[in-house]
């Protein structure tokens, strides 16, 4: 078997150039034939367009170029936020979407509104069950992830293989926090993305997936294997894979590089390992964190009577400056609720 390949380089003057180089090098047309039916899932973790956490309008649009020169049958889709925080149609709106498919006839659609069934897949010799749209089983022929490399601060990184966590079309699919690891390596299973694409025009540092301090990188990242690009994302960003818990269960199932030696890189990655990204969770993190890996916390404040009036009080204390620096830290609370993490 042929070892994954993957794409770095400076935006430079002209994405789509660079978009076409990578394009080059990782044979992508190979992958996407003239019929091939395309569905590209950008990270839409909020409503509208912020730098470091959502895919950037301008990269979906090149994005969406650069294939339709290739097929002209490219669907773009995401589920709506998690807990009803909000519709996938705002953020499809604010992201430049529909527009795109004014201009170029592309489909544009929310995940969660679309039929669905569940899937089960073998990880770590379990059984492991998760639910995901008929599209992307029976009509999609080209899965394309678009993720934004970033720290988070349940997970420790957002990249390739997290940025499949909103293909689950339910709105509580923070129900599957505890089993995170193995359920989003099943979906990636199901899924079999044929190539990540990520928008390094801004990483996200510190805190993530929602707040964080946005670090203008200017890169594109490409490769033709999820777990080859993001191995090359930590490599920029600092961070040791094997200390990711669901990276480190990818190598042992076989689906990431073990080591950089194991990708074919266009060129060395020393040049653009500028800044040392580093995860800083404040005291409501850890507060939300143990409810992330406990099925009792994540039914206690996000699934029980008791949820709505806890996050009332949360969100009505920490509008309090002192109380709210000492629950989230020196970013403060955050501005948008968005819940796809």
């Amino acid at each position: 078997m042929s070892k994954p390949r993957a794409f770095v380089n400076h935006i430079g003057m002209s994405l789509g150039d660079s978009l076409q180089a990578a394009f080059e090098w990782l044979e992508v047309s190979r992958v996407i034939q003239r019929e091939s039916r395309v569905f590209l899932k950008p990270n839409l973790t909020w409503k509208e367009p912020i730098d470091g956490v959502t895919t950037t309008p301008a990269f979906i649009e090149h994005v969406v170029t650069a294939i339709r020169d290739r097929t002209p049958h490219i669907t773009v889709g995401e589920s709506d936020g998690g807990y009803h925080s909000f519709k996938a149609e705002e953020a499809f709106e604010s992201h430049g979407l529909f527009r795109l498919r004014e201009q170029f006839g592309i489909q544009v659609v929310n995940l969660s509104d679309g039929p669905s069934e569940s899937r089960t897949v073998d990880i770590a010799g379990c059984p492991v069950t998760v639910e995901v749209p008929r599209l992307l089983l029976d009509e999609t022929d080209v899965f394309i992830t678009l993720p934004v490399p970033k720290v988070h601060v349940m997970t420790q990184v957002s990249l390739g293989f997290k940025n499949q966590w909103g293909c689950q079309p339910g709105t509580m699919r923070l129900r599957n926090h505890p089993d995170f690891a193995r359920k989003i390596l099943a979906i990636h299973k199901i899924l079999k993305p044929r190539l990540a694409i990520y928008d390094g025009t801004y990483f996200l540092d510190k805190t993530g997936p929602m707040i964080g301090e946005p670090v203008r990188m200017h890169l594109l990242i490409a490769s033709n294997d999820v777990g080859a690009g993001d191995l090359v994302c930590c490599e920029i960003m600092g961070v040791n894979a094997r200390r990711v818990n669901h990276l480190r269960r990818a190598q042992r199932e076989g689906m990431m590089p073990p080591f950089l030696t194991d990708v074919i890189l266009n060129q060395p990655l020393e040049p653009f390992k500028t800044h040392r990204f580093r995860l800083r969770r404040s005291l409501i993190n850890y507060v939300a964190l143990a409810a992330f890996h406990s099925h009792l916390g994540t039914r206690l404040f996000y699934d029980s009577p008791a949820a709505a009036p806890i996050h009332r009080v949360l969100y009505t204390i920490r509008k309090n400056p002192l109380i709210g620096r000492l629950l989230y830290g020196r970013t403060g609370p955050p501005i948008a609720e968005g819940r796809r993490s």
